[in-house]
């Protein structure tokens, strides 16, 4: 991402590296900027995600974010893929 690292900005929090790919491609096929930030250790498989509870972040610029929250609840709402749907949109702030 050509995009200052300082300047990124969490959109929603994947419960699995699955879902995050979803939409990831989602947000690229929209010409969005996007980078996953897994919060896995290879050495663990998984463990960490029980004790974060969720696998990873999914991020973009901050000009991106309206568009890509706005992105990602449409495809919610449309979707009957429970995998999706059980991802927490968006993180705690």
């Amino acid at each position: 991402m050509q995009h200052e690292k300082d300047n990124l900005i969490v959109i929603f929090r994947s419960p699995d590296e699955f879902t995050a790919n979803i939409v990831k491609g989602l947000l690229e096929s929209e010409g969005i900027p996007v980078e996953l930030k897994s919060r896995m250790a290879a050495m663990f498989d998984g463990a960490l995600t029980m004790g974060e509870g969720y696998w990873g972040d999914v991020v973009v610029p901050v000009e991106y974010a309206e568009k890509s929250k706005e992105l990602i609840e449409a495809y919610q709402a449309n979707s009957t893929d429970n995998e999706v749907q059980t991802g927490n949109d968006t993180p705690e702030e």
